[in-house]
């Protein structure tokens, strides 16, 4: 079922049809060879991709339209006849490979250009294929209207090729990038703005003598890789790339040979591996970043009690054991406690799981704001939870513990609007080096919380001394 034209979509396309008309004319003007007016760049055609893309079947007419306004001029003024046949031939072509594009790129990358090895891909189907086919109705439409000879006709084909190409990979994938990320950050547009500057400082020095200069454009490039996100690096690839095919169109720069076709591929060829090189390593890049946060998010969803946000038994033993091994080198201790909720069981019975649930999320944002930032506070099971406190005594732990009991016994915790009166017990030893193992020193919290629990609840025990509530 397709979805309603709304107002939004008309203005959207009426805007991306003066841009394609607009490219053109700019293709015409600034990016052609003379005398031969051979274009070295046409961009419409990735901007017919985009319509195609997101407009489906309303692009093609308005392709077709934009398509005759560019072309029809120059056709009107050379010597085939009718001018206005071939002008309409010629943007039928340019509608049918732009919806031929779009259905490659759909039936081949349903989910566009996601990663470094889709762009073989849309290279193929999307770039090659759909220009192979209109460059070659595009040449046998001249040839046929008087434009062109069949000789000169096989030499306009490859460079016609290789500019609905290019056109296509310099923006599609800035079409892609900006629709799927947010606006760019002040940091991005630093960047961006920094490396564009530099990449026409480049090009100035390389324009003037200094050629080699131009090569140095790519490592820009790939540093930006590394500092933006992709809109912003295919921002400045655009615009880096737009500056050297102008200028080698006006037969300034590096790329210039005594073999007019000898320096068009020397261009050619530095653009295609700029832009390869560019979009592979930004696209893997991002992937890299993709499964790094993927990693990242899985590991701390493991680590992590899925209720409280606390570390879990799986996380907090491993502290442990490390804490374990630095008192035995540096003889400072640590302190470990472990405490549970008094008679957990009657508020789920009374309240509800959920409620339950509640009091177990509001009394782990308590601990966590009455512990220092460089202890460790996990949920070890159910309503029992431990406190490892290094660089600290059992005493010092303990009186830590006891304005937590006393936070909570002081006031009720409010749960969805009920008044849930809750008290702790805790035990707590320390470790100052020796043969007692972590297992044994968790055995022995433990138990030290089971004599609070048998001395009445509501208090904090350690060792022989009892913190009374």
């Amino acid at each position: 079922m397709r979805r309603p034209i709304t107002t939004k979509t008309l203005v959207w396309a009426l805007v991306a049809s003066l841009l394609f008309y607009l490219s053109a004319r700019l293709g015409m003007q600034v990016f052609a060879l003379q005398p031969s007016n051979m274009t070295l760049l046409w961009l419409p055609s990735g901007i017919g991709l985009v319509m195609a893309v997101r407009l489906h079947w309303l692009a093609a007419p308005l392709i077709l339209l934009a398509s005759l306004a560019a072309n029809y001029p120059g056709l009107a003024a050379g010597p085939g006849e009718p001018a206005l046949l071939h002008a309409l031939v010629a943007a039928a072509i340019d509608s049918l490979s732009a919806v031929l594009g779009a259905w490659l790129l759909r039936r081949k990358l349903p989910s566009g250009l996601f990663s470094a090895r889709d762009l073989g891909a849309f290279s193929i189907y999307v770039c090659l294929l759909p220009s192979l086919l209109g460059g070659g109705l595009l040449v046998a439409n001249l040839v046929w209207g008087g434009y062109l000879s069949g000789s000169a006709a096989l030499q306009l084909l490859r460079p016609l090729v290789l500019a609905d190409g290019l056109g296509i990979l310099l923006v599609y994938p800035l079409y892609q990038a900006w629709r799927e990320l947010s606006w760019p950050s002040p940091d991005d547009w630093a960047w961006v703005l920094l490396v564009a500057a530099g990449n026409l400082g480049l090009l100035t020095l390389s324009f003037n003598g200094y050629s080699g200069f131009i090569y140095f454009i790519l490592p820009a490039l790939l540093l930006l890789v590394v500092k933006v996100r992709l809109h912003g690096v295919y921002l400045v690839l655009l615009l880096s790339m737009l500056a050297i095919i102008a200028a080698a169109a006006q037969n300034i720069g590096p790329f210039r040979a005594a073999q007019a076709l000898e320096a068009h591929f020397m261009l050619m060829g530095f653009v295609f591996t700029n832009t390869f090189v560019t979009l592979s390593l930004a696209l893997y890049y991002r992937q890299l970043q993709a499964t790094d946060a993927s990693r990242r998010h899985w590991q701390s969803e493991a680590l992590h009690d899925p209720l409280t946000g606390l570390l879990n038994r799986r996380a907090f033993v491993p502290l442990l054991f490390n804490e374990h091994q630095r008192v035995n080198r540096t003889q400072r201790p640590f302190a470990l406690a472990m405490l549970d909720l008094d008679h957990f069981k009657r508020v789920n019975d009374e309240h509800g799981h959920g409620i339950g649930d509640g009091v177990l999320v509001q009394l782990a944002d308590l601990l966590l704001r009455h512990v220092r930032d460089i202890d460790r506070v996990a949920r070890i099971g159910g309503e029992e939870f431990a406190i490892l406190f290094p660089e600290s005594s059992a005493e010092a732990a303990a009186q830590a513990l006891e304005r937590i009991r006393e936070a909570l016994a002081a006031k009720p915790l409010d749960v969805d609007g009920r008044l849930i009166g809750i008290t702790i017990s805790s035990g707590v030893v320390d470790f100052h080096g020796g043969e007692q193992s972590t297992e044994q020193l968790l055995h022995a919290a433990d138990a030290q919380l089971y004599r609070a629990k048998d001395g009445g609840r509501n208090c904090v025990m350690r060792a022989d001394v009892a913190v009374p509530g």
